[in-house]
């Protein structure tokens, strides 16, 4: 591996494309790997709920949660002050493995911690006693931190065929294993959780030894004590995804009984958001990259062009949830009933597009310690929306907690950007994004699931399908005339 020269930026490859060509070109690559995690649930959860009772299912969804909480709370915000270093300060790549180091040791004290108080936090937090459940996710939490701190490296370095190998090592892994140990032995959600597990740390091992073999490595006191002060009030910011997820799970666990449902529900519609999460791994490098003047014109070509395939995604996502809800339950868990709750689910996509774009400009101001407020504000007023309604509406209003979650994260963010960037930056209107968005939340919602009346589901996603294709090759082929990468 070449080492990038001063701070470790890169100069801007293939002067021909434009930023939306770099972004959805490079971020293609990075959906495969954020995008695994989802992808593995869906592969596997029709076999799991088949094989496992109910409540042992909602085992494994309560320790699926608390992975994908857990582990970036283990990394405490780590991966973010990496992939800084390596493109923004003066150690580069050589500083950025040593934060990885140093990151993989404060993660394994946190992950002890947790293991050695277990008894005193999982009943409220998460309503089940420490179990073998709970300290096998405690374990994939490890394995995933060491998954995040090799891969915030990988991002900064721009190697994105290893940063998806990684991924696709964690997510496949475990939960290939679990689902052979299962079927092969005895099914339990200790069975299953123990082969998640040990995927999480192989996969977290093989990163680290390829960080760390790559080059120099420089581990500085000060060095650390100046990423935990960026990375750690971004722990919110990084994990806004999940801990609303994991909230409102909980929350159905507790207020309806209905965890495992919840799961399935909110994992299929955070798929749009997901994606567009993923496009983050090329974009906030993309814009760190850029000169503080141009940062804002970056933005507003992107974010147009990422808006428009993100409504396009979540749109035939909320279309087509009938069907994705049969293949990934079966019939004792009422599919059909859960269709308005991922429609809604999947509508949080569009807002959290804007959330990211006007996150790229925080962190590049390195000033992240408001987003430990207003991150949790948003996800606190998403939960107890949730709570509020759910007795009424069930699980439509636990995921509609979902949308309101980004809704104000993307409020909240823009606002906070404008505030600590300069210059500020303005969102750019999208009229057309909304409208369809709109429309087709809606459409979701009152459409029929059976018969022929299903069938203008189909029809509405076909419409969506081109139209939204069509927009985003027109934002392209605008936007290599309009900002090139120089």
């Amino acid at each position: 591996m070449t080492e990038p020269a001063g701070g470790g930026a890169r100069p801007p490859r293939a002067p021909e494309r434009s930023a939306s060509h770099a972004v959805l070109g490079r971020g293609s690559v990075y959906t495969i790997a954020t995008a695994a995690p989802a992808l593995a649930a869906v592969a596997v959860t029709p076999v799991v709920t088949r094989v496992l009772t109910v409540p042992e299912y909602d085992l494994v969804a309560v320790a699926t949660v608390l992975i994908q909480v857990g582990f970036i709370f283990a990394a405490l915000g780590m991966g973010a002050a990496i992939t800084r270093q390596y493109i923004l300060a003066a150690a580069g790549a050589a500083g950025a493995r040593g934060l990885v180091a140093q990151s993989a040791v404060l993660a394994t004290v946190v992950v002890g911690l947790a293991a050695g108080t277990a008894a005193w936090w999982s009943s409220p937090l998460l309503g089940r006693p420490a179990s073998p459940e709970i300290y096998l996710a405690l374990a994939a939490c490890l394995g995933g931190a060491w998954v995040v701190e090799a891969q915030a490296f990988l991002r900064g370095s721009d190697e994105a065929l290893a940063f998806v190998s990684l991924a696709l090592v964690s997510s496949l892994l475990g939960p290939v294993a679990g689902l052979v140990a299962v079927l092969s032995g005895h099914a339990s959600a200790v069975t299953y959780l123990s082969g998640v597990a040990a995927g999480f740390l192989a996969a977290g091992a093989i990163g680290l030894w390829r960080v760390l073999r790559s080059g120099e490595v420089r581990a500085s006191r000060s060095g650390l004590g100046q990423a935990v002060r960026i990375g750690l009030p971004t722990v919110p910011h990084q994990v806004s995804l999940y801990i609303a997820l994991a909230g409102l799970v909980i929350i159905a666990d507790r207020a309806l009984a209905s965890g495992g449902r919840a799961n399935i529900a909110l994992t299929i519609g955070a798929g749009a958001t997901v994606i567009t999460a993923a496009m983050n791994n090329a974009w906030a490098p993309l814009v760190y990259r850029r000169p503080a003047h141009e940062r804002g014109a970056v933005l507003t070509e992107t974010t147009r062009t990422i808006a428009t395939m993100t409504v396009t995604v979540a749109g035939l996502v909320a279309l087509g949830a009938p069907w994705i809800l049969r293949l990934a339950a079966p019939g004792s868990f009422d599919p059909d009933s859960l269709v308005p709750a991922v429609a809604l689910a999947s509508a949080a996509a569009v807002p959290s597009v804007i959330y990211l774009a006007s996150g790229h400009l925080v962190f590049a101001s390195g000033r992240t310690g408001w987003l430990a407020v207003t991150t949790p504000l948003a996800v606190a007023a998403g939960l107890v929306w949730a709570v509020s309604w759910s007795s009424r509406w069930g699980l439509t209003a636990v995921a509609s907690g979902y949308l309101v979650v980004y809704l104000l994260l993307a409020l909240a963010t823009t606002l906070l950007q404008r505030a600590v960037s300069r210059p500020p930056w303005r969102p750019p209107l999208l009229p057309v994004v909304l409208a369809t968005w709109v429309a087709v939340t809606v459409l979701a919602q009152v459409l029929p699931t059976v018969g022929p009346g299903s069938l203008l589901r189909v029809l509405a996603g076909a419409v969506l399908a081109s139209g939204g294709t069509w927009a985003v090759r027109r934002h392209l082929s605008g936007a290599v005339a309009a900002q090139p990468i120089r």
